[in-house]
């Protein structure tokens, strides 16, 4: 179900081994799910706060949290990376 490609960006990433059970996968996709709910750094209030106020000010880019931030720099730094998650974030630790 998972794309090789998929796979092979969590390899790269280092969050899967190469060569991971499907059982692995789908316990690396849990954590990862249950990590973006419970570690997220805003609350969906403070994130909705953040969106309202950039269009009540007319902002063109309404970036939410330090990750949309850190994103936004590292694409603009390497635009054609854009697409290849294991070169836009190479060099970063997990």
């Amino acid at each position: 179900m998972i794309p090789a490609n998929a796979r092979a960006g969590l390899a790269a990433a280092g969050l899967l081994s190469e060569d991971a059970s499907a059982e692995d996968l789908r316990q690396v996709l849990i954590r990862m799910s249950n990590d973006f709910r419970d570690k997220a750094p805003l609350s969906a209030a403070q994130a909705a706060t953040i969106i309202l106020d950039g269009v009540r000010s007319g902002a063109w880019r309404i970036l939410v949290g330090q990750d949309a931030t850190m994103i936004d720099e590292r694409i603009r730094a390497n635009p054609e990376a854009a697409y290849n998650y294991a070169e836009l974030f190479r060099g970063m630790s997990p």
